[in-house]
């Protein structure tokens, strides 16, 4: 006697397509924000013609401020967000305390590896859907 393998959901909110979508729109999401701002701060240093090394530590300090605001708001843990923004800062410091690298160095690498950073980490540990509140919603009052 064959045994038969219960059916898939029919409901298409329920289904792992679903799930697996959700997951992929919630890594791009997270991604272009991040890439928006990157492109936004490199045209904005190049329009401004900042060179000097106070401004790009200005840039990059911002920059590791406005990521770090961004992923918190996207349900990441502070441990994540850490290593986000310090495992860049980390790679970056030999050269710049080297001499190797120049305040547009800085204000690209920076950004870019956490960029990078931010990638590697959402594909080890995908983002997860928002979990429904615990709470049932509160009924609106008439007016």
């Amino acid at each position: 006697m064959p045994t038969t393998t219960p059916a898939p959901p029919t409901d298409p909110h329920t289904g792992t397509a679903t799930t697996v979508r959700t997951l992929l729109l919630r890594y791009a999401a997270t991604l272009l924000a991040l890439l928006t701002a990157l492109l936004a701060l490199e045209v904005g240093w190049v329009l401004l013609g900042a060179g000097s090394w106070p401004a790009a530590a200005a840039a990059v300090t911002g920059w590791a401020l406005g990521t770090a605001a961004c992923l918190r708001r996207c349900g990441w843990s502070a441990g994540a967000v850490a290593a986000t923004g310090g495992a860049p800062a980390a790679v970056l410091a030999v050269p710049a305390a080297l001499g190797w690298l120049s305040p547009a160095g800085l204000v690209l690498w920076g950004p870019v590896s956490t960029l990078l950073a931010a990638a590697l980490l959402l594909s080890t540990r995908p983002p997860t859907p928002a979990a429904p509140s615990a709470r049932p919603p509160r009924p609106r009052s008439p007016r």
